[in-house]
């Protein structure tokens, strides 16, 4: 069983509410919202957050796990700052997507004015009633910048259940996961490996689970305190470093240089403090632990003190 996730961008949590429930069936909404849709025998997972735009963490993460995007373009027709960042976050990911105008929120033609300068402005628009569940996602497509090969799950949650044990939800990344198999905790210590015992899917028991899945894995051979630090559980396959160079195409709108400065790079899932170096065309980040990295990875440099614009550009990471 595969799966696709989508990733719902928008400002105004009301309007975004009525979407999701008409859309989907709400599954999660502890630390990330989500929202599970199966359509032609193919799961879809909308996920969103409600602490936006206070942080851009959360979506952040999204943006960096998602398949495509939708963006909800503003109730009132008219743009504020925290619209024009998530239009900026989605383009550094290179994502695609569609723009939901809801309910006559705007003419195609004038929203896409509006985001110009943005890769959300070339995005199809959507003119559809916020309570309609009728959604085309025929466009919704396996992202491309996750490897072919190998298995990676990123996890979010970590906690014991009594009679069970240790239990680590997240989302396979990509390739399969499937009891018995043997998973290398990133970072973790050396040697450590953590036994697949069973997997739950929306509480429904799974032999296997494959991409853009939402998983709950039974582990055996770790404790939750093992994985206190740990962010990734792969195969064993993927490459692994603190330091990572990359491409950088910084932000249009965002003003200040990154090298020799403590900001964030956000990798799959996860938003990791990185100190970037910039020599010439080539950039780096030093990470404060290993993480998985493999050459064309999409990611994206986060600058939490960065007011009104936290996204300071997409990095394309070079291995």
């Amino acid at each position: 069983m595969d799966g696709i996730t989508v990733g719902v961008f928008g400002t105004d949590q009301e309007a975004k509410a009525r979407f999701e429930a008409a859309v989907a069936k709400k599954s999660e909404a502890e630390g990330m919202i989500v929202y599970t849709r199966t359509e032609g025998g193919r799961r879809y997972s909308f996920l969103d957050t409600a602490d936006f735009p206070a942080k851009i963490q959360g979506y952040a993460r999204i943006a960096s796990l998602c398949d495509h995007a939708l963006y909800l373009y503003p109730a009132s027709g008219k743009l504020a700052p925290p619209d024009g960042e998530l239009a900026l976050l989605l383009g550094s990911f290179g994502l695609p997507g569609t723009i939901e105008l809801l309910d006559g929120s705007s003419a195609p033609e004038t929203a896409a004015a509006s985001l110009r300068g943005t890769a959300v402005a070339a995005y199809p628009a959507d003119q559809r009633q916020s309570g309609s569940a009728a959604i085309d996602l025929s466009s919704a497509r396996p992202r491309a910048d996750f490897p072919a090969k190998g298995t990676l799950v990123y996890i979010d949650r970590v906690f014991t259940v009594k009679g069970v044990g240790t239990v680590a939800l997240g989302f396979v990344l990509c390739g399969t996961v499937s009891v018995h198999d043997q998973l290398r905790p990133i970072p973790g210590p050396s040697g450590l490996r953590a036994d697949v015992k069973g997997i739950q899917v929306n509480d429904v028991d799974f032999d296997s689970a494959g991409r853009g899945i939402r998983v709950g894995l039974s582990l055996r051979g770790v404790e939750p305190a093992d994985l206190e630090r740990s962010h990734w559980l792969d195969d064993g396959t993927f490459s692994v470093s603190d330091s990572v160079r990359f491409d950088f195409a910084k932000s249009p709108f965002y003003r200040q240089d990154v090298g020799g400065r403590d900001l964030h790079l956000q990798l799959p899932g996860e938003t990791v403090p990185a100190r970037i170096s910039a020599s010439g065309s080539e950039t780096e980040a030093k990470l404060p632990w290993q993480a998985p990295v493999w050459g064309g990875m999409r990611s994206c440099v986060v600058d939490l003190n960065g007011g009104n614009l936290r996204v300071a550009g997409g990095a394309t990471i070079k291995f």
